[in-house]
């Protein structure tokens, strides 16, 4: 009964909770507003950040230390002085000599734990390079170039060997390649054996080789797709073309050696895919450009088709020519191209190609309008001509389907005096064997004035499509629009070839090199660069070079600055390329 009493006597000091809620409320909102105030009242009072932490982190001590001797462990522990983090280990570590399995690399806290799979040799010295791996947990500053050196015997080699590695073509340096060394000299070590030992190029193309001993190598590169650290077929390659001797009294001292990677003529060639992302079109995309045009037979005698392939040759397009072809989902043809073997042997080969289309989902008021379009469809046309057509040009029109039927008399080309129209006689080319460019052959006279007319009969396409009439103004440019370079390299080299490249660095003139000054005629005002190679085999191209055959590929030099040309301006260029 007691008990009774207390629950009573407690519920009697009981207020509704109803009846506090409006000084809650009140309550609530004055400290609120009191808050807000005193933030007002202290604004730049207290932690306003600061400037980003762009410091990496720093290796404080390590088990065992980094350049030890006499290690028989199979794990490495380095303490930093923040928390880490790893970034893309697996491609930025590499370890030298390398192992058939990378070691595992764990970031625990401040720790950086190394541990091996494999059995470390006897007597030998090790190195681990991190590249840019090793980053703080917060704003992940990479430790730039962090490497870990050992040794599992009494002595750690301390020899080094660097240098640079270049694109052959054009000269600029390469990121992201191996480069290695054998101490076996035979010519076999590169392609049957991983490297003695590794480095990879930073952004400016620059390795460096450490905890190399004393001795006689041959220094290779290689872009290494396989990552098996030796040459496989098909992949780029760099070699030196003399051994490499490191004397035991360079310490502190790098031996240094430039490459010149580039890719083996016989590339790998094989079809890629075959493509119908058009109902009327398949396209068969290879590897490279065939040496051979592929011949193409449909499985079924009613296929209606025309075939064309594209300017490089890597594209073959077979075009659907009746509706009847055209709306069937599934097609299949025969293809016999070549294509390499697994040692690089070119072959014919036999394949069956199966053409899917799948039209995509459309409501029936989007198909409506789809069908009305490709009932309406026109020929789509585009000519090269303009107001400042260049004086070495050959006038060209373009047309967006295979044409089957032109019509020499609805072309017709005007020379333009005042208001006068003169017909100027032209010849009419097609590009290819299923033309979908023409070059219109006249004789324009610079400075003077022109106009092409086609009638909408002058062309019909492979599905009887033809477009509409269109007049083309153009206007041939006199030489005081162009300048005129001239460049003389020194020392002369008959075999030299010298490049015009543009701003994009493509090569737009090339011609040989000449005793006097190789001229240059109607350069457009433009910034220019200049490269030269060396054609040793005089068939006026750069030559790559070849692992088999132990060729370089043929020199490549670029001139170090920008040419600006002018309008009705000659220039002089001396070029001292040998410096």
């Amino acid at each position: 009964m007691q008990k009774y009493k207390n629950i009573l006597v407690y519920a009697n000091f009981c207020v509704p909770l109803q009846s506090l809620l409006p000084f809650m409320r009140k309550g609530l909102y004055i400290f609120l507003l009191s808050l807000a105030l005193v933030s007002c009242a202290n604004r730049g009072i207290g932690p306003q950040g600061g400037p980003r932490d762009s410091i990496p982190p720093i290796p404080l001590k390590s088990t065992p230390e980094n350049g030890s001797v006499n290690f028989t462990g199979r794990r490495i522990e380095v303490a930093f002085n923040e928390y880490l983090q790893l970034d893309n280990i697996g491609q930025n570590l590499m370890m030298s000599p390398p192992q058939q399995h990378p070691p595992e690399v764990k970031a625990r806290g401040k720790h950086l734990i190394i541990q091996f799979a494999d059995t470390l040799r006897d007597s030998t010295t090790y190195t681990l390079d991190f590249g840019d791996a090793v980053c703080d947990y917060n704003e992940k500053n990479p430790l730039h170039n962090f490497s870990f050196g050992f040794s599992t015997g009494p002595t750690i080699d301390t020899l080094s060997l660097s240098g640079y590695v270049f694109n052959a073509e054009d000269n600029k340096p390469l990121y992201g390649m191996y480069v290695g060394i054998h101490d076996d000299l035979s010519d076999t070590a590169f392609t049957k054996h991983p490297f003695l030992r590794i480095a990879r190029t930073d952004s400016a193309g620059y390795y460096r080789i450490n905890n190399m001993r004393a001795g006689t190598y041959r220094l290779y590169a290689v872009d290494d797709v396989s990552r098996d650290y030796r040459l496989t077929p098909g992949e780029a390659l760099a070699f030196a073309d003399n051994m490499l001797t490191v004397p035991g009294d360079s310490t502190g001292k790098d031996t240094a050696a430039a490459l010149y990677l580039f890719k083996p003529q016989q590339q790998r060639l094989y079809l890629k895919w075959t493509l119908r992302d058009q109902q009327h079109l398949v396209r068969l995309l290879f590897s490279s450009a065939p040496d051979s045009v592929p011949l193409i037979r449909p499985l079924r005698d009613s296929v209606s088709y025309h075939v064309h392939n594209s300017a490089n040759g890597d594209t073959t397009m077979i075009w659907l020519t009746d509706s009847a072809t055209i709306s069937m989902d599934s097609l299949y043809f025969e293809a016999r191209y070549r294509r390499t073997d697994s040692l690089f042997r070119l072959e014919w080969y036999t394949d069956t190609i199966r053409a899917i289309w799948r039209a995509p989902r459309m409501t029936e008021k989007a198909l409506e309008a789809q069908r009305r379009r490709n009932r309406n469809r026109r020929l789509e046309i585009r000519t090269n001509a303009r107001r400042d057509f260049e004086m070495y040009d050959t006038l060209r029109v373009a047309c967006s389907t295979p044409l089957m039927s032109i019509n020499p008399d609805a072309f017709h080309l005007y020379e333009c005096i005042d208001t006068i129209r003169k017909p100027v006689p032209f010849s009419i080319a097609p590009y290819d064997t299923l033309p979908m460019r023409l070059t219109i052959l006249a004789d324009l006279k610079q400075g003077n004035q022109y106009e092409l007319r086609l009638d909408s009969a002058a062309m019909h396409d492979v599905y009887g499509v033809t477009h509409i009439a269109g007049t083309y103004q153009l206007k041939v440019k006199t030489p005081s629009d162009y300048s005129t370079l001239r460049v003389k390299i020194l020392p002369f080299d008959p075999q030299a070839r010298i490049q015009v490249l543009d701003s994009k660095g493509k090569a737009i003139r090339e011609q040989q090199a000449e005793t006097e000054g190789t001229l240059f005629r109607f350069l457009a005002p433009d910034s220019y660069k200049l490269r030269m190679y060396i054609d040793k085999n005089d068939d006026r191209q750069w030559t790559t070079g070849s692992w088999e055959e132990h060729r370089q590929p043929e020199p490549v030099f670029n001139h170090p600055n920008t040419i600006q040309t002018k309008s009705n301006w000659d220039f002089e260029e001396e070029w001292n390329y040998a410096q």
